[in-house]
């Protein structure tokens, strides 16, 4: 007779591995950074694995978060972090320097989690972790718009701009806006596996991993400062991008010595001139490989490369592809008006 029991012979499926995950809130995060972390957890207990994830809402005082667009609902206070196998800090947007004044529970919490427990800040919350002492001497990421900000807030952090996603003893940062997706994924490889990690980017409709931020932020030119004879020198190198200048050139034009120029001209952009003159060309060659019209090696002569070798180096370096591949992903635009 057959045995009609529901389930009969089949191998009973193992119980999941719970991970608990723990979110850092206070009244300066960005409510969509929040989101985001809330939501890729949850979606990863939607995919197919042996993994399943907890998540923990924690607040300095264990009470609800009074936050400029409501008050948000926590699970406790700092004593569930030490339950926790990762804690992740959302974005405080541009409200880094007020919460790191106003949270020293929620970051004396953070200074004394086990090294064990990964951190994960996203964006400008690297500002939290940073107070913690715990990122002294270590590399990190954030928007590269705040970056500047945030290095002379914490000059001993190594701050990797041009990287979305650092990690150094357990500590996490990744950079700003959907880069915040590249923190979230990385913690899902790490307390699961990589399988799980890309089945949520594949629900959530994007890749596993973006480039360098390099990819994003203004290769030039986006430093204000307030020295008119370094503007005077960035003008001429942007006029005069595919020319051979030399630094005894640019001193003249500034009235300055060669040493005098390097010291200052990095002080106000951030760059040494050479590195901004390099900038232009790769963005100028952008914008002719969008474009369609000239083959790689003409484009790398009319942004001053003869050798298409060393072009092709260094707007990989800059870009994160090749010369080909960005053309690839950045077609001229087959509508007309």
């Amino acid at each position: 007779m057959a045995n009609l029991t529901a389930g009969a012979g089949r191998t009973p499926r193992p119980p999941k591995q719970l991970h608990r995950v723990a979110v850092v809130l206070c009244r300066h995060h960005s409510l969509a950074s929040l989101g985001l972390v809330m939501d890729t957890f949850r979606m990863a207990n939607q995919v197919p694995s042996a993994h399943r994830f907890e998540l923990l809402r924690v607040s300095a005082d264990g009470q609800p978060v009074p936050h400029p667009d409501g008050l948000l609902g926590v699970d406790g206070g700092v004593a569930l972090l030490a339950q926790a196998e990762a804690v992740l800090i959302p974005s405080l947007w541009t409200q880094g320097d007020a919460a790191v004044a106003e949270n020293a529970v929620l970051i004396k919490a953070l200074r004394d989690l086990p090294p064990a427990v990964l951190v994960a800040s996203l964006c400008t919350g690297a500002y939290l972790l940073a107070a913690t002492g715990r990122l002294d001497s270590q590399p990190a990421t954030l928007h590269w718009n705040l970056a500047q900000a945030f290095q002379q807030r914490f000059p001993q952090v190594h701050v990797q701009v041009q990287e979305t996603l650092t990690e150094a003893g357990g500590l996490i940062c990744s950079g700003g806006s959907m880069a915040a997706m590249d923190g979230c994924l990385h913690v899902l490889r790490r307390l699961a596996d990589r399988d799980t990690a890309r089945r949520v980017a594949q629900m959530m409709v994007m890749d596993e991993r973006h480039g360098p931020q390099t990819q994003y932020m203004p290769a030039y030119g986006w430093r204000r400062h307030g020295d008119p004879e370094m503007r005077r020198v960035e003008a001429c190198l942007v006029s005069r991008h595919a020319e051979p200048l030399t630094l005894d050139e640019l001193a003249a034009l500034a009235h300055v010595s060669v040493r005098t120029l390097q010291r200052r001209f990095l002080a106000a952009t951030g760059l040494t001139p050479i590195q901004y003159q390099q900038a232009v060309r790769i963005e100028r060659a952008k914008a002719l490989l969008e474009a369609g019209q000239l083959a790689v090696p003409e484009v790398a002569a009319q942004v001053g490369y003869q050798d298409r070798v060393a072009f092709g180096r260094l707007f990989k370096k800059a870009a994160g592809m090749t010369p080909a591949a960005w053309r690839q992903r950045h077609p001229a635009s087959d509508f007309t008006q």
